[in-house]
């Protein structure tokens, strides 16, 4: 019973765009084969590597900082720097830039450059410190798009699609692209750093994050599931549903809540770009964080089917990382240098 409550709550503090905003953009493209595309996503290999990440905490007690740096020497911080980064960058693009800047954009007509710059600014400040509280006001607002979408989901009447999951219908680089937007970059780091924390635990800390990741996956079906049955379409499909089911005022206080839920990923998502940014090129952070807005802004305005393009790549890679540490921590242990 201790693990029902931090399975939810470790789903919840997952959710981020590509569960409410590009996952349910792509369904109205891809129809019913939105459904395997988000299955093998998440449920299958995202339980897969969050297994395997989780069990890289348990197995070390430290988290993913100490142990490439343990496992590959003084590299290992840049190679871990480099592998975040090449997430973790197009990832705040889409949720930072791209998204964000939508909602800004519909809140008070700003055009998509000048909006994007206000939301990378603010994002920003959030993941320094400043301004904590709105961060900690952001945080208790962000807690009511579960049961607004419950609500939608159980109460509107929705209408039922068909469903033919064909593995053949897989578009393997776009999974790729949305398991590094899933289980890359930052989140990452923080399993692992969460597991370790739980490594008493031991196998039950892993049984966490891969249920979490399962609820996760879930959630993400349903959002899928509202915008297929409401045949509505990107950017921001969801806003479309809800504005289907509630109304003007529904859809305004809808947008806040998923802005703050924007916010509350894309603080830590700065913090992290910017001190990896600080890794790799030896800058101060300050330097470094306006270094790392900079590159976010300008990946934000290339296409969407580019950028998870290029994460398609990346997400491979980071796989192919996460999977190479476990075996080194399984063959050597935490102590080589």
């Amino acid at each position: 019973m201790w693990m029902l409550l931090p399975v939810f709550c470790l789903a919840i503090i997952h959710l981020s765009g590509n569960n409410v905003a590009v996952i349910p953009d792509l369904a109205g493209v891809l129809g019913n084969d939105s459904y395997i595309t988000t299955i093998f996503t998440y449920v299958v290999l995202g339980a897969v590597i969050a297994a395997i990440t989780a069990w890289i905490g348990v197995r070390s007690g430290q988290d993913l900082v100490v142990v490439t740096k343990s496992l590959y020497g003084k590299r290992g911080k840049k190679v871990l720097a480099m592998s975040l980064l090449s997430i973790s960058i197009p990832a705040s693009a889409l949720t930072g830039s791209y998204y964000a800047s939508e909602l800004l954009h519909m809140f008070t007509g700003v055009p998509h450059w000048g909006a994007a710059l206000v939301c990378l600014a603010l994002f920003s400040m959030l993941a320094v410190g400043y301004h904590h509280e709105i961060l900690k006001i952001s945080n208790y607002i962000a807690l009511l798009l579960i049961p607004m979408l419950i609500c939608i989901f159980f109460l509107d009447d929705l209408q039922f699609t068909a469903v033919i999951l064909r593995w053949d219908h897989i578009d393997w680089l776009l999974v790729f692209g949305l398991m590094a937007y899933n289980v890359g970059g930052m989140w990452a780091a923080l399993v692992v750093e969460a597991a370790a924390f739980l490594s008493q635990r031991g196998s039950k800390a892993i049984l966490l994050v891969v249920l979490a990741k399962l609820v996760e996956g879930i959630f993400t079906l349903c959002m899928a599931y509202l915008v297929l049955s409401a045949g509505t379409l990107g950017p921001l499909a969801l806003t479309a549903v809800v504005g289907k089911a509630g109304g003007v005022t529904i859809v305004y206080i809808f947008n806040i809540v998923l802005f703050c839920t924007f916010a509350n990923t894309m603080a830590p998502a700065m913090l992290v770009n910017a001190r990896q940014v600080s890794c790799l090129t030896g800058l101060s952070f300050w330097p470094a964080l306006l270094l790392a807005a900079i590159i976010v802004y300008v990946v934000g305005f290339l296409n969407l089917s580019i950028i998870l393009l290029i994460m398609g790549y990346t997400g491979l890679l980071m796989i192919l990382f996460i999977a190479y540490t476990a075996y080194s921590l399984h063959k050597f242990g935490i102590n080589q240098q």
